[in-house]
């Protein structure tokens, strides 16, 4: 509460999860915009979004004059809120939101480990490179160079899931009432396996044609499959974005009917 000077009454009262110590009581608050603000007006106002200068949040501020019977200011009540926070209670998105550090400590570990088994399997396809450099071993044996490409593709789609999970999950806060976030996740982890396959097709043709010619349709069979993944994630993502679509026309229809 301010006084029709902006000088502050009392101390600050904080929400229960707040633990920093209340104050503030005699502080000058003349020079603030909701002070401005609310000192010509006669209703309540509300400041543009600002960044905090307690913890560094984007927060909006909301003050509300009293005047007597003649309207002269007595003074006003001031509250501060989150704007992600305030946000969370219009859309009832508060219970999830309280959770989403724990579920970011938990995708952190995860992708983590994944990266370690990225490194790991690098780490064992250059040494499956060993042979291939070795005297003793026969120039027509391609099984060194089939081993270490099939570890490195292996690495490379580990390494790409646990980098679209650290950037979906950790980094970037995901909007998981769009259907567009889930269907980049989903789109990003297909491609990594598409390409995989792709590339373990590729070396099974060359494998087989050199040592094993009537196995070749296996190698055919995969690539096959690689394509029709293909195919599938296209009308996926058309499907998803033509629905996407429609959702946001009904939602700015009700909108408007409103």
């Amino acid at each position: 509460m301010l006084d029709a000077d902006g000088h502050q009454i009392g101390d600050n009262v904080a929400a229960s999860r707040r633990r920093e110590a209340h104050g503030g009581d005699g502080a000058n608050r003349s020079h603030r915009p909701y002070y401005r603000l609310a000192r010509e007006a006669t209703s309540p106002v509300l400041t543009e979004p600002y960044l905090s200068s307690t913890n560094g949040h984007i927060c909006i501020t909301a003050t509300a004059p009293v005047r007597d019977e003649t309207g002269k200011l007595l003074g006003m009540v001031v509250a501060d809120s989150e704007l992600d926070r305030t946000l969370a209670f219009l859309e009832e998105d508060g219970s999830r939101r309280s959770f989403e550090p724990y579920f970011k400590f938990i995708y952190l570990l995860f992708s983590a480990g994944l990266l370690m088994v990225s490194m790991a399997l690098g780490l064992h396809a250059l040494i499956a490179l060993g042979p291939v450099w070795s005297t003793v071993t026969t120039s027509d044996d391609f099984s060194a160079p089939f081993q270490a490409t099939i570890l490195f593709t292996l690495a490379l789609a580990v390494f790409d899931l646990a980098k679209t999970i650290f950037e979906e999950e950790v980094l970037l806060r995901k909007d998981i009432r769009r259907h567009s976030t889930t269907r980049r996740t989903l789109t990003r982890f297909v491609a990594a396996i598409l390409i995989a396959v792709s590339i373990e097709g590729l070396m099974l043709v060359f494998k087989f044609a050199l040592d094993a010619p009537q196995h070749l349709w296996l190698a055919i069979g995969l690539l096959v499959a690689a394509a029709a993944l293909m195919v599938a994630l296209g009308l996926y993502v058309y499907l998803g974005a033509q629905a996407e679509v429609l959702l946001l026309r009904n939602r700015d229809q009700r909108h408007d009917g409103q």
